[in-house]
């Protein structure tokens, strides 16, 4: 017979390999039920998988976060320093603002989302 870890292990291991696919852990719960019947070892390799999940997801969106607010400060720059030169920045203004916006916004969907 297994042992508690050998089996968390082998049923963390699949849970995160569905959880990867489809992140429905309503769907993953059910699935970990038809494994085996302990309730605390279902819950507990549930947590941890959505621990892991949420930190990489968390993760990504401080990435998209950091790229948009870099993509804000270089248009803002790029701007000022064109509108004291007399020369047209509307591309960059609105270009930069645009792109950086998106990944800020696709940033805090990935955080919080």
């Amino acid at each position: 017979m297994h042992s508690k870890d050998e089996q968390w292990e082998a049923l963390y291991l699949f849970a995160k390999q569905l959880a990867d696919r489809d992140p429905d852990f309503a769907y993953i719960e059910k699935q970990l039920y038809e494994k085996t019947s302990d309730h605390l070892l279902v819950a507990d390799v549930l947590k941890q998988v959505k621990q892991v999940h949420y930190a990489i997801k968390r993760k990504n969106g401080l990435s998209k976060l950091g790229f948009g607010s870099l993509l804000l400060v270089i248009g803002f720059i790029i701007t000022v320093i064109n509108f004291h030169s007399n020369e047209s920045f509307t591309l960059v203004m609105y270009g930069f603002t645009s792109f950086g916006l998106v990944f800020l916004f696709w940033g805090l969907y990935d955080i919080f989302g």
